[in-house]
C-alpha cells in the first residue's frame, strides 16, 4: 500500500486539505479573506509582478487583480512599477499589511502549537522528519 503512489498521493490530499481547513479557521470573521492572507504571505520577501502573483496561486490575472484591488482599498498593499520595466505593475506590502500578515502567522502557530502538544513525543518526531519531504512537493 505504502508503495502505491495514487493512494498516497489521495491520503496525502486528504490530510492537507483538513489541516488548511483548520489554519483557515484562524482567520475566520477578519475582514479580508484565508486566500487574501496567501496573497500578503507572497508579498513578504518583496513586490512581485501581479502575473506572478496570479500564476503561483493557480489563478487569472483579473481575478488577482480584483484580490490585489481589495487589498490596497484596505491599506494592506501598494501598487508600484518595475525599475526595469516601467510597464509592469508589482505590487508590495505596506507597513499595515505586514502586521496583519505576522498577526495571522502568529495566530496560525499558536493554534498549531495546542494541537501538536496533544500529540506524544513519537508523533511529534515522526512529523518533523515528514516535513522536508512534503517541502520537496512541487518545487521538481
Amino acid at each position: 500500500m505504502r508503495d502505491d503512489p495514487t493512494r498516497l498521493a489521495e491520503q496525502t490530499s486528504s490530510v492537507l486539505r483538513h489541516l488548511v481547513f483548520l489554519l483557515r479557521r484562524t482567520v475566520a470573521g477578519q475582514p479580508i479573506t484565508s486566500q487574501q492572507y496567501g496573497v500578503l504571505g507572497s508579498l513578504e520577501h518583496g513586490p512581485r509582478r501581479m502575473t506572478a502573483l496570479a500564476e503561483e496561486h493557480g489563478v487569472q490575472l483579473p481575478t488577482m487583480t480584483v484580490q490585489i484591488n481589495r487589498l490596497e482599498d484596505a491599506g494592506l498593499v501598494a501598487r508600484g512599477s518595475d525599475p526595469a520595466d516601467a510597464r509592469v505593475r508589482t505590487v508590495e506590502l505596506t507597513s499595515e499589511g505586514r502586521e496583519r500578515l505576522l498577526a495571522v502567522r502568529k495566530a496560525r502557530i499558536a493554534y498549531l502549537t495546542q494541537e501538536l502538544s496533544a500529540l506524544t513525543e513519537d508523533e511529534r518526531t515522526t512529523l518533523a522528519a515528514a516535513l522536508p519531504v512534503l517541502a520537496k512537493l512541487g518545487r521538481s
